[in-house]
């Protein structure tokens, strides 16, 4: 296997966990499937425009080997979030099949416009 995604399109398995959206609330995202992947794993947060009083967001990455129990994966946190435009990757390893981003939301009426992309090197044949 190698360790280099030289061609995006067709040799990583990218999904959007949060799709770019106006978020207040502690939730999990959506969930994707990386059963056709293998290797080091990435993610992607972006945080547009914030708003309220002192607020706060901080994400990490979960897993779940049925889509229905999750668990925190190691170092898969991101630096809490209190001002706009914020971009941070992140990089960990994963033990089980289902992956999702999960927010904590703090503060006075917080608001935050968020995206979040999670991906892998495809498995190769």
């Amino acid at each position: 296997m190698s360790t280099a995604i030289n061609d995006l399109k067709n040799q990583a398995l990218i999904g959007a966990s949060a799709y770019p959206a106006s978020v207040n609330d502690t939730t999990g995202s959506t969930a994707i499937d990386m059963l056709d992947a293998d290797g080091r794993c990435f993610a992607i947060q972006v945080i547009g425009a914030v708003g309220g009083t002192s607020p706060s967001l901080t994400g990490k990455v979960q897993e779940s080997s049925d889509n229905s129990t999750w668990t925190d994966v190691t170092s898969a946190t991101f630096t809490a979030v209190t001002a706009s435009s914020s971009l941070q990757t992140i990089v960990f390893d994963r033990t089980k099949r289902y992956l999702r981003h999960h927010r904590t939301v703090s503060g006075t009426s917080p608001t935050f416009l968020l995206g979040v992309l999670i991906g892998e090197q495809k498995k190769t044949v």
